[in-house]
């Protein structure tokens, strides 16, 4: 990212999240609890951040729901549009939890996070980085190289109570901690 780009990014972000971001800062943890609307705020960051000029990599995984139950996740490439199944509802929890992860899914949010497609960009949006990430599974590896690797912004889409333990594991980096929620009530001409 250009020092002129990345400064305009942190000069909004600051803006937005009341002066707490600094031009250090690497990675976002946007946070907020399960099903509270995080994914949806993401998306109109990441729709946002474009409008303004800003290249946008990385992958939403919205929620997918039959009969007003959830089902599962889909997930979406944020530079191709392309959208797979990510995950299903399994019959029985298993060990990360309730749902089962396809490869497809999988695949291509990693080719999404690589360090080839995303690496470039001015802000990276990774959605979710839970349970099966803090296993070293599911996106954590391609994280892991952008945050040695790029000088991307970082945004990890984490649910409150993984927090801390998302702190704690990049406690070398500096983050900022953000409430989706929160955020999702600032005015929009903050990013105009």
């Amino acid at each position: 990212m250009g020092v002129w780009l990345r400064r305009l990014v942190f000069e909004r972000l600051s803006i937005v999240s009341g002066g707490k971001i600094s031009i250090q800062t690497r990675l976002i943890i946007w946070t907020g609890n399960k099903h509270s609307g995080k994914t949806t705020t993401t998306a109109k960051l990441a729709q946002t951040a474009r409008g303004q000029g800003f290249d946008v990599a990385g992958v939403l995984a919205p929620s997918v729901y039959r009969d007003g139950v959830l089902f599962g996740f889909d997930v979406c490439d944020l530079r191709t549009n392309a959208r797979v199944v990510l995950a299903r509802r399994r019959d029985s929890d298993g060990q990360t939890g309730p749902f089962v992860f396809l490869s497809e899914g999988l695949e291509l949010g990693r080719a999404a996070l690589s360090l080839n497609v995303a690496g470039s960009a001015d802000l990276v949006i990774v959605d979710e980085f839970g349970p099966l990430e803090l296993n070293g599974d599911g996106w954590r590896k391609n994280v892991d190289l952008l945050i040695r690797s790029s000088e991307a912004l970082i945004l990890l889409v984490v649910r409150q109570q993984l927090v801390q333990q998302v702190q704690s594991l990049y406690a070398n980096v500096p983050n900022l901690v953000l409430s989706a929620c929160e955020l999702a009530r600032t005015p929009r001409e903050t990013w105009g």
